[in-house]
């Protein structure tokens, strides 16, 4: 879809024909990175990596081969460096940085890490982790959830070891687009009486894309007042919805012809608005970097990424004089109760600010997790004492 649009799109001009290739990435972590050595013949720019655990070497690969490489999943801060990963470009905000400026607006300081077994998970959780680290903040504990109703036991058992936790990070698929994993482990601490205000529990993969919210419900909840109860301890970060949602999007694409199957919008994950864009986002710095009369190799490519606005796949994309993503993020919260996500807080990724919007956030019993000294959240300070 995006490809074609760019095709048809008369305000680029890229001087090459795009075409696209799907290179199937290896679910383990370093038989992708071998598979990924292999896909340097086959590519002229890259959209990914998925797997965190491999982005600074891809990064170093695109460098040598001199081929861009745009991504939304990678979270090591150390690929911001433009001297050391010259070729190398977000699509998005980094996650973690998204995380933090929550932490810091309500002061939560020590975090907990979950991850489903799965490699992409796993090394999500510990790339993240190593970011939080690397800010100053106490990551207690990193784990993955072992398989059936016992390993889930364990794993808040391990959690439930490690004091002052405020915050759990989810590393997996999101309940509300249909991961299991996610679903049951709530369901658990809820049961364990974990749910009850202690920890605030926070989904990673809504970070990075825009969850359809508005005038949406979420039939995940339906019947299931267990779910729904859990679900009243989480916090659900995601990209602001513009005037159109993600659904919006696609029922338009599919009416026009452009989307051609039988999927409703429903049954398709908000990521493939993320991974539009980021197509989007290559064409239009390959469009500026023509404009300036520069080769289109993989680092003038990565580096004409600044000042520029499109229309993404259901919201305006703007980026400022250093190519970072122009985006705003919501808080969506639930009481715990029915089956929507109502925003609470307004992130503004241009300032870094976080604005209430007069919606209080439910927490169970009233009660938010008591907060921690800010002498996290200070560089110059070290913390002591707890």
């Amino acid at each position: 879809l995006a490809v074609g649009r760019i095709s048809r799109d008369p305000s680029l001009d890229l001087g090459h024909r795009l075409d696209y290739v799907i290179l199937q990435e290896e679910c383990e972590t370093p038989r992708a990175l071998v598979r990924f050595v292999d896909f340097g013949k086959l590519s002229s720019a890259f959209i990914g990596p998925l797997n965190p655990g491999f982005c600074e070497v891809a990064a170093h690969l695109g460098a040598n081969w001199n081929k861009a490489i745009f991504s939304w999943m990678c979270i090591n801060y150390k690929l911001d460096s433009t001297t050391r990963h010259n070729a190398f470009a977000r699509t998005l905000p980094s996650p973690i940085q998204i995380l933090l400026t929550i932490m810091k607006y309500f002061k939560w300081a020590h975090v907990g890490i979950i991850a489903s077994s799965e490699d992409i998970w796993m090394y999500t959780a510990k790339e993240s982790a190593t970011v939080l680290r690397n800010h100053g903040l106490p990551v207690g504990i990193v784990t993955s959830v072992h398989k059936g109703e016992k390993g889930i036991e364990d794993t808040w058992n391990k959690i439930k070891g490690v004091n002052n936790i405020k915050i759990i990070l989810l590393c997996m698929h999101s309940v509300l687009v249909g991961g299991q994993e996610q679903a049951a482990l709530l369901t658990k601490a809820l049961e364990m009486g974990l749910a009850d205000g202690r920890y605030i529990f926070i989904p990673y993969d809504t970070l990075l894309y825009s969850l359809p919210y508005q005038n949406n419900s979420f039939s995940v909840f339906d019947n299931n007042s267990k779910l729904q109860e859990a679900y009243d301890a989480v916090l659900t970060i995601t990209l602001e919805s513009g005037e159109r949602t993600f659904y919006d999007a696609f029922r338009e694409a599919k009416e026009s012809g452009e989307i051609i199957g039988d999927l409703e919008a429903t049954q398709v994950s908000p990521l493939f608005g993320t991974i539009y864009d980021a197509i989007y986002f290559m064409a239009m710095a390959m469009d500026s970097a023509r404009r300036k009369g520069v080769r289109a190799s993989g680092a003038n490519i990565a580096e004409h990424t600044k000042n520029f606005s499109f229309s993404g796949f259901s919201h305006q994309v703007e980026t400022d004089s250093s190519g970072k993503r122009l985006d705003n993020y919501v808080i969506l919260d639930t009481d715990g109760r029915g089956n929507q996500l109502l925003p609470t807080h307004l992130l503004d990724m241009s300032s870094g600010s976080v604005l209430s919007l007069g919606q209080a956030i439910h927490f169970p019993n009233e009660i938010p997790p008591k907060p921690d000294s800010s002498c996290w959240f200070d560089p110059d300070v070290l913390c002591t004492e707890g």
